[in-house]
Protein backbone atom coordinates (compact mmCIF):
# COMPACT_ATOMS: atom_id res chain seq x y z
CA UNK A 1 0.00 0.00 0.00
CA UNK A 2 1.28 3.27 -1.01
CA UNK A 3 0.99 6.53 1.74
CA UNK A 4 -0.18 9.72 1.07
CA UNK A 5 2.35 12.42 2.03
CA UNK A 6 -0.26 15.24 3.05
CA UNK A 7 -1.60 13.36 6.16
CA UNK A 8 2.04 12.42 7.87
CA UNK A 9 3.26 15.86 7.25
CA UNK A 10 0.87 17.47 8.46
CA UNK A 11 0.20 15.36 11.78
CA UNK A 12 4.80 16.06 12.11
CA UNK A 13 4.27 19.88 11.98
CA UNK A 14 0.99 19.84 13.81
CA UNK A 15 1.21 17.12 16.71
CA UNK A 16 4.27 16.25 16.57
CA UNK A 17 7.16 19.09 16.41
CA UNK A 18 4.67 21.64 18.41
CA UNK A 19 2.23 19.39 21.45
CA UNK A 20 5.17 16.60 21.85
CA UNK A 21 8.31 18.08 21.20
CA UNK A 22 7.78 21.97 21.81
CA UNK A 23 10.00 23.25 19.49
CA UNK A 24 9.92 27.34 18.36
CA UNK A 25 8.55 28.60 15.76
CA UNK A 26 12.11 29.81 14.65
CA UNK A 27 12.86 25.78 14.22
CA UNK A 28 9.34 24.53 12.57
CA UNK A 29 9.51 27.20 9.90
CA UNK A 30 12.89 26.01 8.87
CA UNK A 31 11.97 22.21 8.79
CA UNK A 32 8.43 23.70 7.33
CA UNK A 33 11.30 25.29 4.14
CA UNK A 34 12.98 22.21 4.24
CA UNK A 35 10.37 20.30 3.23
CA UNK A 36 8.99 22.58 0.67
CA UNK A 37 11.81 22.41 -0.94
CA UNK A 38 12.09 18.51 -0.68
CA UNK A 39 8.41 18.37 -2.07
CA UNK A 40 9.09 21.05 -5.03
CA UNK A 41 12.35 19.08 -6.06
CA UNK A 42 10.28 15.53 -5.81
CA UNK A 43 7.78 17.12 -8.29
CA UNK A 44 9.86 18.51 -10.95
CA UNK A 45 11.72 15.39 -11.06
CA UNK A 46 9.17 12.67 -10.71
CA UNK A 47 6.90 15.07 -12.84
CA UNK A 48 3.70 14.50 -10.54
CA UNK A 49 1.91 16.81 -8.84
CA UNK A 50 2.51 17.70 -5.10
CA UNK A 51 -0.69 16.16 -3.99
CA UNK A 52 -0.14 12.73 -5.64
CA UNK A 53 3.26 12.23 -4.28
CA UNK A 54 3.26 9.12 -1.56
CA UNK A 55 6.06 8.53 1.33
CA UNK A 56 7.34 5.44 -0.84
CA UNK A 57 8.53 7.81 -3.45
CA UNK A 58 10.47 9.67 -1.09
CA UNK A 59 13.45 7.18 -1.61
CA UNK A 60 17.13 7.30 0.13
CA UNK A 61 18.47 7.62 -3.46
CA UNK A 62 15.87 10.98 -4.12
CA UNK A 63 16.95 12.84 -1.02
CA UNK A 64 20.51 12.23 -1.92
CA UNK A 65 19.73 14.06 -4.86
CA UNK A 66 18.16 16.54 -3.41
CA UNK A 67 20.82 17.42 -0.99
CA UNK A 68 23.53 17.08 -4.27
CA UNK A 69 20.76 19.75 -6.15
CA UNK A 70 21.08 22.43 -3.25
CA UNK A 71 24.81 22.51 -2.84
CA UNK A 72 24.48 22.62 -6.92
CA UNK A 73 21.97 24.68 -8.30
CA UNK A 74 21.05 26.95 -5.05
CA UNK A 75 24.91 27.21 -4.00
CA UNK A 76 23.55 26.17 -0.49
CA UNK A 77 26.82 25.74 2.09
CA UNK A 78 27.75 22.42 3.51
CA UNK A 79 26.67 23.67 6.66
CA UNK A 80 23.12 24.27 5.13
CA UNK A 81 23.01 20.72 3.40
CA UNK A 82 23.57 19.61 6.40
CA UNK A 83 20.61 21.41 7.99
CA UNK A 84 18.20 20.28 5.57
CA UNK A 85 19.33 16.80 5.91
CA UNK A 86 18.96 17.49 9.97
CA UNK A 87 15.20 18.21 8.95
CA UNK A 88 14.53 15.12 6.35
CA UNK A 89 15.97 12.57 9.43
CA UNK A 90 13.76 14.19 12.13
CA UNK A 91 10.74 14.13 9.76
CA UNK A 92 11.32 10.24 8.82
CA UNK A 93 12.41 9.36 12.49
CA UNK A 94 8.93 10.45 13.05
CA UNK A 95 7.21 8.14 10.71
CA UNK A 96 9.26 5.15 11.61
CA UNK A 97 7.92 5.77 15.20
CA UNK A 98 4.20 6.30 13.51
CA UNK A 99 4.20 3.73 10.89
CA UNK A 100 5.76 0.35 11.37
CA UNK A 101 5.39 -0.06 7.73
CA UNK A 102 7.89 2.99 6.76
CA UNK A 103 10.76 1.63 9.48
CA UNK A 104 12.68 0.48 6.61
CA UNK A 105 12.34 3.22 4.24
CA UNK A 106 12.48 5.41 6.93
CA UNK A 107 16.23 3.47 8.17
CA UNK A 108 17.81 4.25 4.47
CA UNK A 109 17.08 7.73 4.96
CA UNK A 110 18.05 8.16 8.09
CA UNK A 111 21.71 6.30 6.88
CA UNK A 112 22.12 9.17 5.36
CA UNK A 113 25.34 10.59 6.94
CA UNK A 114 26.20 14.43 7.14
CA UNK A 115 28.76 16.22 4.84
CA UNK A 116 31.62 16.80 7.03
CA UNK A 117 33.21 20.45 6.37
CA UNK A 118 35.38 22.66 7.67
CA UNK A 119 34.28 24.75 10.39
CA UNK A 120 34.83 28.44 9.44
CA UNK A 121 36.76 30.42 12.68
CA UNK A 122 34.90 31.69 15.28
CA UNK A 123 34.75 35.70 14.04
CA UNK A 124 34.70 38.73 16.87
CA UNK A 125 35.75 41.92 17.53
CA UNK A 126 38.21 43.77 19.36
CA UNK A 127 36.60 46.26 22.02
CA UNK A 128 37.83 49.66 19.95
CA UNK A 129 36.53 48.33 17.34
CA UNK A 130 33.11 47.98 19.10
CA UNK A 131 33.66 51.94 20.57
CA UNK A 132 34.57 52.80 17.30
CA UNK A 133 31.27 51.05 15.47
CA UNK A 134 29.12 52.81 18.47
CA UNK A 135 30.88 56.25 18.37
CA UNK A 136 29.59 56.84 14.51
CA UNK A 137 26.47 56.56 15.24
CA UNK A 138 24.94 59.83 15.51
CA UNK A 139 21.75 59.31 18.19
CA UNK A 140 20.11 63.22 16.93
CA UNK A 141 19.90 61.58 13.41
CA UNK A 142 16.86 59.58 12.49
CA UNK A 143 17.23 55.69 12.97
CA UNK A 144 20.30 56.97 15.06
CA UNK A 145 18.91 56.27 18.63
CA UNK A 146 17.14 53.05 17.77
CA UNK A 147 20.07 51.90 15.65
CA UNK A 148 22.48 52.55 18.71
CA UNK A 149 20.27 50.74 21.32
CA UNK A 150 20.34 47.82 18.90
CA UNK A 151 23.83 47.31 19.01
CA UNK A 152 23.84 48.27 22.75
CA UNK A 153 21.94 45.56 23.24
CA UNK A 154 23.37 42.92 21.29
CA UNK A 155 26.59 43.32 22.71
CA UNK A 156 25.38 43.77 26.81
CA UNK A 157 23.23 40.82 26.03
CA UNK A 158 25.00 38.45 23.58
CA UNK A 159 21.09 38.09 22.15
CA UNK A 160 20.38 35.90 19.00
CA UNK A 161 19.06 38.17 16.08
CA UNK A 162 16.05 36.72 16.46
CA UNK A 163 15.57 37.17 20.12
CA UNK A 164 16.04 41.03 19.40
CA UNK A 165 13.60 41.14 16.82
CA UNK A 166 11.00 39.57 19.15
CA UNK A 167 11.67 42.07 21.63
CA UNK A 168 8.07 43.85 22.73
CA UNK A 169 7.68 46.66 25.17
CA UNK A 170 6.65 44.50 28.13
CA UNK A 171 10.25 42.96 27.96
CA UNK A 172 12.02 46.13 28.62
CA UNK A 173 12.21 47.74 32.11
CA UNK A 174 13.31 51.59 31.35
CA UNK A 175 14.15 52.22 34.45
CA UNK A 176 17.21 51.80 36.79
CA UNK A 177 18.54 48.82 36.32
CA UNK A 178 17.56 48.49 32.57
CA UNK A 179 16.79 44.94 31.70
CA UNK A 180 15.25 43.14 28.79
CA UNK A 181 13.75 39.75 29.09
CA UNK A 182 14.48 37.50 26.23
CA UNK A 183 12.68 34.60 25.20
CA UNK A 184 15.37 31.70 24.34
CA UNK A 185 15.61 29.63 20.99
CA UNK A 186 14.08 26.87 22.23
CA UNK A 187 12.56 28.60 25.10
CA UNK A 188 14.92 26.38 27.22
CA UNK A 189 14.87 29.18 29.74
CA UNK A 190 13.66 33.25 29.94
CA UNK A 191 17.11 35.67 30.51
CA UNK A 192 16.81 38.46 31.93
CA UNK A 193 20.06 40.59 30.82
CA UNK A 194 21.17 43.90 31.04
CA UNK A 195 20.86 45.87 28.80
CA UNK A 196 21.37 49.64 29.41
CA UNK A 197 21.45 51.17 26.17
CA UNK A 198 17.02 51.16 26.10
CA UNK A 199 16.28 53.78 28.08
CA UNK A 200 13.31 55.86 28.34
CA UNK A 201 13.65 57.87 25.16
CA UNK A 202 13.64 54.72 23.32
CA UNK A 203 10.34 54.05 24.19
CA UNK A 204 8.60 54.26 21.28
CA UNK A 205 11.16 52.18 19.28
CA UNK A 206 9.89 48.93 21.05
CA UNK A 207 8.88 46.52 19.62
CA UNK A 208 11.71 47.85 17.20
CA UNK A 209 10.40 49.08 13.73
CA UNK A 210 11.83 49.09 10.21
CA UNK A 211 11.44 52.12 7.92
CA UNK A 212 7.85 50.79 6.54
CA UNK A 213 6.86 51.01 10.79
CA UNK A 214 6.75 47.08 10.61
CA UNK A 215 8.00 45.25 12.90
CA UNK A 216 12.05 44.67 12.62
CA UNK A 217 13.05 40.89 11.02
CA UNK A 218 16.08 39.22 11.66
CA UNK A 219 17.09 40.18 8.50
CA UNK A 220 16.36 43.77 8.73
CA UNK A 221 18.36 43.75 11.73
CA UNK A 222 21.61 42.11 9.71
CA UNK A 223 20.89 45.01 7.24
CA UNK A 224 21.48 47.74 10.35
CA UNK A 225 24.66 46.07 11.33
CA UNK A 226 26.24 46.38 7.93
CA UNK A 227 25.38 49.56 7.49
CA UNK A 228 26.93 50.57 10.29
CA UNK A 229 30.15 48.53 10.58
CA UNK A 230 30.20 50.06 6.66
CA UNK A 231 30.38 53.38 7.97
CA UNK A 232 32.60 52.69 10.73
CA UNK A 233 34.59 51.22 8.13
CA UNK A 234 35.66 54.56 6.79
CA UNK A 235 37.70 55.42 9.63
CA UNK A 236 38.76 51.98 10.69
CA UNK A 237 39.29 49.54 7.33
CA UNK A 238 40.12 46.33 9.27
CA UNK A 239 36.02 46.07 10.13
CA UNK A 240 36.02 46.00 6.17
CA UNK A 241 38.39 42.78 6.02
CA UNK A 242 35.34 40.54 7.34
CA UNK A 243 32.31 39.77 7.19
CA UNK A 244 30.54 41.00 10.30
CA UNK A 245 26.79 40.52 11.02
CA UNK A 246 24.09 40.54 14.30
CA UNK A 247 25.77 36.28 15.09
CA UNK A 248 29.43 38.16 15.31
CA UNK A 249 28.18 40.70 17.88
CA UNK A 250 27.48 37.38 20.07
CA UNK A 251 30.37 36.08 19.16
CA UNK A 252 32.45 39.60 20.70
CA UNK A 253 30.05 39.08 23.59
CA UNK A 254 30.96 35.57 24.85
CA UNK A 255 34.94 36.49 24.01
CA UNK A 256 34.81 39.70 26.25
CA UNK A 257 33.43 38.05 28.93
CA UNK A 258 35.77 35.20 28.94
CA UNK A 259 38.57 37.77 28.34
CA UNK A 260 37.33 39.86 31.71
CA UNK A 261 37.90 36.16 33.65
CA UNK A 262 33.81 35.31 34.15
CA UNK A 263 33.46 31.66 34.28
CA UNK A 264 32.67 29.71 31.63
CA UNK A 265 29.54 27.71 32.60
CA UNK A 266 28.05 31.39 33.44
CA UNK A 267 28.98 32.23 30.02
CA UNK A 268 27.23 29.54 28.65
CA UNK A 269 24.14 30.40 30.90
CA UNK A 270 24.30 33.89 29.64
CA UNK A 271 24.53 33.16 26.00
CA UNK A 272 21.28 30.43 26.44
CA UNK A 273 24.04 27.70 24.93
CA UNK A 274 22.79 23.97 25.61
CA UNK A 275 26.46 22.35 25.66
CA UNK A 276 28.90 23.92 27.66
CA UNK A 277 31.24 22.64 24.52
CA UNK A 278 29.71 25.13 22.34
CA UNK A 279 30.86 27.67 24.81
CA UNK A 280 34.31 26.42 25.16
CA UNK A 281 35.01 27.38 21.14
CA UNK A 282 35.86 30.94 22.89
CA UNK A 283 38.99 29.60 24.56
CA UNK A 284 39.80 27.52 21.31
CA UNK A 285 39.88 30.71 19.18
CA UNK A 286 41.47 33.50 22.07
CA UNK A 287 44.46 34.52 20.61
CA UNK A 288 45.55 36.61 23.27
CA UNK A 289 44.64 34.02 26.22
CA UNK A 290 47.24 31.63 23.93
CA UNK A 291 49.72 34.42 23.53
CA UNK A 292 49.68 35.07 27.42
CA UNK A 293 49.77 30.88 28.59
CA UNK A 294 52.55 30.85 26.02
CA UNK A 295 54.60 33.80 27.67
CA UNK A 296 53.54 32.08 30.76
CA UNK A 297 55.49 28.94 29.65
CA UNK A 298 58.35 30.85 28.92
CA UNK A 299 59.12 31.70 32.64
CA UNK A 300 59.08 28.49 33.27
CA UNK A 301 62.63 27.43 30.88
CA UNK A 302 65.87 27.97 32.82
CA UNK A 303 67.02 31.32 32.11
CA UNK A 304 70.99 30.03 32.23
CA UNK A 305 70.93 29.37 28.83
CA UNK A 306 70.01 32.07 26.19
CA UNK A 307 70.93 29.84 23.00
CA UNK A 308 67.87 28.48 22.75
CA UNK A 309 66.72 24.83 22.32
CA UNK A 310 69.41 22.25 22.01
CA UNK A 311 67.75 21.14 18.54
CA UNK A 312 68.17 24.32 16.55
CA UNK A 313 71.78 24.49 17.82
CA UNK A 314 72.52 20.93 16.39
CA UNK A 315 72.41 21.25 12.45
CA UNK A 316 73.28 18.23 12.10
CA UNK A 317 69.92 17.31 13.36
CA UNK A 318 68.33 19.94 10.97
CA UNK A 319 69.80 18.54 8.30
CA UNK A 320 68.44 14.85 9.33
CA UNK A 321 64.95 16.14 9.53
CA UNK A 322 65.27 17.79 6.08
CA UNK A 323 66.14 14.85 4.70
CA UNK A 324 62.98 13.09 5.96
Amino acid sequence: MSTNIALPIRRFFEQHLVAERGLSQHTILSYRDTLKLLLTFATKLLRKHCEELTIEELSADLVRKFLADLEKTRRNSVRTRNARLAAIHAFFRYLATVDPRLLARSQSVLGIPFKRYVRPVLGYMQREEVINILGQIKRDARYGRRDDAILRALYNTGARAQEIANIDVPDIRFSRPYLVHLHGKDHDSDQVLSAGAIDEADRSNAPLLNRHGARLTRFGLRYIVGHRVAVAGKSNPRLLTRKIGPHTWRHTTGMHLLQSGVDLDMIRSWLGHSSIQTTHEYIEVDLEMKRKTLKSCENLLPKTDKRGPSWQRDAGILKWLSRL
